[in-house]
């Protein structure tokens, strides 16, 4: 990709919709953490996902995880999926301010 201001807009687009994919499969994890046999899930890597045609949408996988499961199988740790969802906030508030910038400083180059 080349190494200009709109390629870092795309970037930070892409990664904010890239971040609110996962945000929103999180939050599914842990309305289902009470789900018998239910499987925690995630979405693919951002690397992935770039990889992909412009437009596409976020896959959704089975998630990886050290944390094991519950009795009733479920496959859900509220501690795991609270620590996904803060470190994914954080991600994406640093998104949108590198975007914000970025936009800030194309405006003000064409003095606008």
């Amino acid at each position: 990709m080349a190494d200009t201001p709109t390629s870092w807009l795309q970037t930070a687009s892409q990664r904010m919709t890239w971040l609110a994919e996962r945000q929103k499969v999180i939050a599914e994890n842990i309305a289902n953490a009470d789900t018998p046999g239910y499987n925690a899930r995630d979405v693919e890597s951002f690397d992935d996902y770039l990889g992909k045609a412009l437009g596409s949408a976020v896959s959704v996988i089975d998630a990886k995880s050290e944390w094991g499961r519950s009795l009733d199988g479920n496959g859900v740790i509220l501690e795991e999926q609270s620590i996904l969802a803060a470190s994914v906030s954080g991600q994406y508030r640093l998104a949108s301010k590198l975007y914000s910038k970025a936009h800030q400083m194309i405006a003000t180059v064409n003095g606008k």
